[in-house]
């Protein structure tokens, strides 16, 4: 497949949030949860509030593996996505996520603060995207 096809077919699947799987390692003990994901057409994009995150365990493993789009009644292509996470404060990126949010799935207390994962993908790989199983198309990134 060309790369062209291949990013058309990631573009459709990063069209809408979706909630992901977001796995992680700290001290060979591996972690995963849902996420819901959103996009700025390059990176990826949770929101969390910060006493959920260790952040002194990302800044020492900041590698995250997402699985993202599968859906197992339609057998459609989905992405599994290689990223560095990186925690964001910055109030700007917050105002960003927290305009596309549906406002009622997060509601936060007083002294709970709202921070941002940023994936930026390192490798995305393409699934189900041809006819035979298990053989993804790949998209590396350099940098």
């Amino acid at each position: 497949m060309k790369k062209e096809e291949i990013w058309k077919k990631i573009e459709k699947i990063f069209e809408t949030p979706e909630r992901g799987i977001v796995s992680t390692a700290y001290d060979n003990v591996p972690y995963s949860r849902y996420m819901l994901l959103y996009n700025d057409g390059k990176n990826l994009y949770a929101k969390t509030i910060a006493e959920s995150v260790n952040v002194d365990k990302i800044e020492k493993n900041n590698l995250s593996y997402i699985i993202l789009g599968y859906d197992a009644e339609s057998e459609s292509s989905y992405l599994e996505i290689l990223a560095e996470t990186e925690v964001v404060m910055e109030q700007d990126t917050i105002d960003w996520l927290w305009e596309r949010e549906d406002h009622q799935r997060f509601n936060l207390e007083e002294e709970e603060v709202l921070i941002v994962l940023k994936f930026m993908p390192k490798e995305i790989k393409l699934m189900n995207a041809n006819d035979e199983i298990d053989k993804p198309e790949v998209i590396e990134f350099n940098g």
